[in-house]
């Protein structure tokens, strides 16, 4: 049988773990990673969310007679869950299609635009409507555009242009007729902030285009709804970024954007993600009047015949 004084203390022991437990020090949400100057960095990596073409509940559909699946609905019962589209018939799938628990409404799509096998965005939906693009623009497999929706329009974009994991770059689309326009703000000194003497209007007066004006006319080139325009027909998504041929910048060498260290190019406009570079004014050419000059002409040498007129 335990002393008056062991039983004591074996009462006292589970009090006094309690106390211990309930003065552990709350550990509380998990702060994001940060760079060598405190700034947050993203989460770059491109998550595929699974969705099992060769699953027993799948229903393949061949579109061109191929033998080869062109769409993969996979279902749980008579819902579907996710789709497998391979939009070109070449074999290959260029988007993952996910929906919500009626099966209908689409929550979640992840497309491949180059035709690389890997996906270049992931759209994100809530009921239906489109609120954030995540792109992967430079070609190196890791996101570095988030694109910001509000009522399926475009508002807002974040970008690490340099590829550090940092943004450095923010957009603030605020014409409603033209989603090539948008405030630009950047940051150059590495703070993680906007540095005021940065900002650009795609739109302002030093961009040819009046005050106010509601961007560019429809049907000019670049603009909404024309040829070959972000938007147009057989164009995907709007004024989005469709990559083009591996090694294309998303912008010219100096802009905000560029890679650091571009050769001797000084610090330019940043430029909207597939539209074309600010044109410049046009040079003068020689007037019309005036005669082309004439080439020298070298007198013949003694005993050579003189050229024939």
């Amino acid at each position: 049988m335990p002393s008056p004084r062991l039983a004591a203390l074996l009462v006292l022991l589970p009090a006094a773990l309690g106390l211990a437990a309930c003065s552990s020090p709350d550990p509380g949400p998990v702060k994001p990673p940060t760079n060598a100057s405190g700034v947050e960095k993203r989460d770059t990596e491109i998550k595929h969310e699974p969705c099992d073409g060769n699953s027993s509940s799948a229903v393949k559909i061949d579109v061109n007679g191929d033998s080869k699946p062109d769409i993969v609905h996979v279902m749980n019962g008579n819902r579907e869950v996710c789709r497998v589209v391979d939009l070109n018939l070449d074999g290959s799938v260029d988007a993952f299609i996910y929906y919500e628990a009626d099966g209908v409404t689409e929550r979640r799509r992840e497309s491949d635009f180059d035709r690389d096998g890997r996906a270049d965005e992931i759209a994100i939906y809530q009921q239906g409507v489109v609120v954030l693009k995540m792109r992967e623009t430079n070609f190196d497999n890791k996101i570095d555009t988030w694109d910001y929706y509000e009522g399926g329009r475009l508002t807002k974009r974040e970008r690490d242009s340099d590829g550090d994991s940092t943004i450095d770059q923010w957009w603030t689309f605020n014409n409603p007729q033209n989603t090539r326009c948008a405030i630009v703000a950047s940051d150059r000194n590495g703070d993680g902030k906007p540095d005021p003497e940065s900002v650009v209007d795609l739109c302002g007066d030093a961009y040819g285009a009046p005050r106010g004006a509601p961007g560019l006319a429809p049907g000019a080139p670049g603009a909404p709804g024309a040829p070959g325009a972000p938007g147009a027909p057989g164009a995907p998504g709007d004024a989005s970024f469709v990559p083009g041929p591996p090694g294309t910048p998303s912008f010219p060498p100096g802009a905000p954007g560029a890679p650091p260290g571009a050769p001797g190019a000084p610090p330019g406009p940043p430029m909207l993600m597939g539209s074309a570079a600010p044109t410049a004014a046009p040079t003068p050419s020689i007037a019309p009047s005036a005669p082309p000059p004439a080439p020298p002409t070298t007198a013949p040498k003694a005993g050579q015949p003189k050229p024939k007129k």
